[in-house]
């Protein structure tokens, strides 16, 4: 059975030519909607709904709440953007298909700024409950099933509201989001960025039951939800090294003890065990070092097979007794003092079994914001500067991802054992890749966060080689979700480890790499 579509407006900020605006793309809809509420509407804007064409239509015009029929289904559409031609059509067919989805959102086209320029076409990925938390990144276009539409204060109320409250609301009444992966909408250009309210987000945190503390982008319209941490559990640091030393900076180092070191001087979080995993070659000068380091904290497990990341933090796993685990390399660094706080928020949510912080190299440009499965599988934005915001400011929010470098990442110790820890089948890379896939498998959600950052000076203390028997036994294993990224888009460019327009040209460069594009581009 066919839906029926109750298209809502709000006429408060909208001018007449606007509202034709939308009112032509209406009737040029494959499916013509059902009821057309336009909220806030004023004698002007009732020129538009009493031109012939939309009086010879079958839309009937309301300025408020309608007696929802059976199977409706409610698209909030701002004035003066068109829906797509083949949207309702589109959105009927994904509901049709999937019963239990009750809220949808897609992508969005953009008009040229000049004659000259291309259009631009916002890709969005897929559902990212705390991303929206942090901006409206599923744009103005939002259709849910009539029931959600009531639940969450009716569509009038809703029309009135800024688009990232209405669409917080919506996510607290809907039980299953998803993603349609095609223009859905024509906008205009001041709406290419993600918009953000600050009261909304509170108020959505207080609605929620979430305790943070929020606060709003200075320079980048994205909000920062920061939980406060309702305990302090004992969280174990699993520090799998070789007693290895190298140049950072210009002195020679024992690395593990550095990473400690840092660890322990610059974390404001205190309540920690470190369970040194030591191979059997470390010399003694590097375990005397390393222990000085922890103080009274240490336990040493030794480890005498061939060397094997995996097992070596599983086995590190298996001698601690923490309900959380922070896995660190021994080639970190910590930068923030409340990285472990801000990562322990993350977790306060009962879906949440992973968070990663921002990975920078030695000379501060990233080193990772989060995998891509692109299909290879990426780093965010490696080589770039931590100061460029990303394509829709995704360098500046807190959001889901299909997984994180396991240089530094604070675990559930319930999910890392659900799952069975990490795989011993990839002892030098993926193991971290696969990790996160066998989460994502179960059901949980893993979360990057830009608010915590460290150093990670990579492969100072192994080979950054990949081995082709660890690249097929990724492949294998896991390629169908490989190829299908719930946090990529299908239509951008695949091999890339940026989130760039599919459309080519000069814009979609400035996107992907920031003002300093190389020249070839210009």
């Amino acid at each position: 059975m066919r839906h029926s579509f109750i298209v809502v407006t709000s006429g408060a900020q909208g001018s007449v030519r606007q509202l034709r605006k939308t009112a032509n793309s209406l009737l040029e809809s494959s499916i013509v909607p059902n009821h057309w509420i336009i909220s806030e509407s004023t004698l002007d804007h009732e020129r538009v709904t009493r031109t012939r064409k939309m009086r010879t239509s079958s839309i009937v015009i309301a300025r408020s709440d309608v007696v929802v029929i059976e199977h409706a289904v409610v698209v909030f559409l701002r004035a003066g953007d068109e829906i797509a031609p083949q949207a309702l059509a589109t959105i009927d067919q994904k509901l049709t298909e999937q019963p239990g989805l009750d809220f949808i959102y897609g992508d969005s086209s953009h008009g040229r700024p000049s004659r000259f320029e291309e259009v631009t076409n916002v890709r969005r990925p897929g559902w990212s409950p705390e991303r929206l938390r942090s901006h409206n990144y599923v744009g103005d276009l939002v259709a849910v099933r009539a029931r959600v539409a009531a639940s969450a204060g009716g569509a009038t109320l809703l029309s009135k509201l800024h688009s990232h409250d209405r669409s917080l609301r919506l996510s607290e009444h809907s039980k299953n989001a998803n993603r349609i992966a095609e223009v859905l909408c024509l906008s205009t250009q001041d709406r290419v960025e993600p918009t953000a309210s600050l009261q909304a987000v509170r108020e959505h945190c207080d609605r929620t039951g979430i305790n943070a503390e929020c606060s709003i982008d200075a320079h980048v319209p994205v909000v920062r939800v920061n939980r406060h941490v309702s305990r302090k559990p004992k969280i174990s640091v699993i520090v799998p090294t070789r007693g290895t030393v190298q140049e950072i900076r210009g002195k020679n180092i024992v690395m593990a003890a550095h990473a400690i070191r840092s660890l322990r001087n610059t974390c404001t979080y205190k309540n920690l065990e470190i369970i040194a995993v030591l191979d059997k070659e470390t010399s003694q000068e590097s375990r005397t070092e390393i222990v000085d380091a922890c103080g009274n904290s240490i336990k040493v497990v030794e480890y005498d097979q061939e060397f094997n990341f995996a097992e070596k933090v599983n086995l590190g796993v298996v001698n601690s007794d923490g309900d959380y685990l922070l896995l660190l390399n021994d080639d970190t660094e910590f930068i923030s003092p409340d990285t472990i706080e801000t990562l322990m928020g993350l977790l306060e949510d009962p879906e949440v079994a992973m968070a990663g912080p921002m990975l920078l190299y030695e000379d501060g440009l990233i080193q990772s914001a989060g995998h891509i499965l692109n299909p290879i599988p990426y780093d965010l934005y490696r080589h770039r500067s931590p100061q460029h915001v990303g394509a829709q400011n995704m360098l500046r929010v807190q959001r889901e991802v299909s997984g994180v470098i396991a240089a530094c990442v604070l675990i559930k110790r319930s999910a890392f054992l659900e799952v069975g820890g990490l795989c011993t089948l990839f002892p030098s890379n993926y193991n971290d890749v696969d990790f996160g896939l066998k989460l994502r498998d179960a059901g949980y959600r893993i979360v990057w966060t830009p608010h915590a950052q460290m150093y990670h000076f990579e492969s100072k203390t192994r080979s950054p080689k990949l081995r082709p028997f660890e690249v097929a036994s990724i492949g294998k294993r896991w390629r169908d979700k490989l190829d299908d990224d719930p946090y990529f888009n299908p239509h951008l460019e695949r091999y890339i480890s940026v989130w760039k327009q599919n459309v080519l040209g000069q814009r979609s460069l400035v996107e992907a790499l920031g003002p300093t594009a190389p020249i070839a581009s210009k």
